[in-house]
């Protein structure tokens, strides 16, 4: 926590942008923590701590403090295609770096430490790990508990659910206690047929012999089967047909990466889409925040648009709504003085911003009609050179350019506002 803290406070961070901010965040602030969070599970406290700080920092600059937060921290955290900035939300960050001692556990590998867990809380790993909290001994570590109930911190089962056993020779696979066909193991399945069976902890090799022309399936029953159980064997016998050995070692398979190799990346996405919060967007308007970032503008000037977009910018209506205000201020534009301020009419439909995108619309040859929002607008705009990838990047730059140009050009007229009504007021003093 010191360490984020007195990143934060150095002198160069005190004249960075929004966009700078940005960056900082995902490249340097969201890093720090990494060591520890690969090793420790972050408590509560710590990790609203964290997010305090790095909402306050993203909103408030260095000096932070209670500054109005724009969009929710968990909105902030999504990826840019979906509304987000793609900031990494440091708690799945920490989930995912935690599920690869999980893997690594699971996969084995001959490390000295699996052989040491082993002994201390017995052979069978995968069976531990899903055993429940109140069947734990007493001597297991605080490290040891956090590796096993991963789960219970994204959504309920999720590294079990993306992890499969690919059976090769069938020597080191349990055959009811292993899901190696399907998604749930035979023993939950069939519980029935688990409870007679006389082959409870034998592996799926044990349970085939070879008969003179190929191999069968061989089981061992400690009493003879009901009819009815032997409609169970019928269905046992459809779950695991086809099945045949191959050379190699079992190994289990991450069913999020192609190769099958476990990755942080993708567990990190897998939370991430878990937890993420659905909003009712429309085809366009995903369009428009999938291509946005897309273009060769400042990172600030980009953020900027993306406020826009998103009605996020503070003008006098979504200011006034935030009650940010004095009561009975004048809420029209500052530009033209006629209409309420709003995101769409500051950037489209104030007279004299029209003529802006008109001047530009000659410079550049083409012919737009100005629609309602800014969402149709990028559409509209960007659409102009769709057959062109050059050009198209340069209209993205030229319309965030404009948007960037706009809005401080608004700034600046607020601030001539501010200081003709200070002189007004000195000179009725006087």
């Amino acid at each position: 926590m010191e360490h984020v803290t007195s990143r934060l406070n150095s002198w160069g961070n005190k004249f960075l942008s929004f966009g700078g901010r940005i960056v900082l965040l995902n490249s340097v602030l969201n890093a720090i923590p990494i060591f520890y969070l690969s090793f420790l599970r972050m408590s509560m406290k710590v990790w609203k701590r964290l997010v305090r700080i790095q909402r306050e920092f993203l909103w408030g600059g260095v000096g932070g403090g209670k500054k109005n937060s724009w969009v929710k921290w968990s909105k902030v955290c999504q990826p840019k295609e979906k509304r987000g900035l793609g900031i990494r939300d440091i708690r799945l960050v920490n989930l995912s770096l935690l599920a690869k001692w999980r893997w690594r556990i699971l996969h084995g590998d001959g490390a000295l430490w699996i052989e040491v867990l082993k002994e201390k809380y017995g052979g069978m790993i995968e069976d531990l790990l899903e055993t429940e909290i109140d069947h734990w001994p007493r001597f297991v570590s605080k490290w040891w508990k956090d590796i096993v109930t991963l789960d219970h911190g994204g959504g309920g089962s999720w590294f079990n659910v993306e992890v499969i056993r690919r059976v090769g020779n069938g020597q080191n696979t349990s055959f009811w206690n292993a899901k190696w066909r399907g998604d749930t193991t035979f023993k939950i399945k069939y519980p029935r047929l688990y409870a007679i069976s006389n082959q409870k902890e034998a592996k799926v090799a044990d349970f085939l012999v070879f008969n003179g022309f190929g191999t069968e399936w061989n089981f061992s029953w400690r009493r003879r089967l009901f009819v009815w159980e032997e409609e169970l064997i019928n269905n046992l016998m459809l779950d695991i047909q086809g099945f045949d050995r191959a050379p190699g070692e079992d190994e289990w398979v991450w069913k999020l990466e192609d190769g099958g190799r476990f990755s942080v990346s993708s567990t990190y996405k897998k939370l991430e889409e878990a937890l993420r919060e659905e909003e009712e967007w429309g085809e366009v308007e995903c369009r428009v925040f999938g291509q946005i970032w897309k273009s060769p503008a400042p990172t600030k000037a980009v953020a900027l648009s993306w406020k826009g977009l998103i009605n996020r910018i503070p003008t006098r209506e979504n200011l006034a709504r935030r009650n940010a205000l004095p009561i009975n201020v004048n809420l029209n534009c500052v530009v033209c003085g006629m209409v309420e301020e709003t995101t769409n009419h500051l950037f489209l439909h104030c007279t004299e911003i029209w003529k802006v995108w008109k001047r530009l619309e000659s410079w550049l040859e083409v012919n737009i009609t100005t629609p309602s929002n800014l969402f149709l607008h990028w559409m509209c705009w960007e659409g102009q050179m769709a057959n062109w990838k050059e050009l198209e990047r340069g209209m993205r730059l030229v319309w965030h350019s404009a948007i960037w140009v706009i809005w401080n050009s608004r700034n600046e007229a607020c601030l001539a506002f501010r200081d003709l009504g200070e002189l007004e007021r000195i000179g009725k003093g006087n």
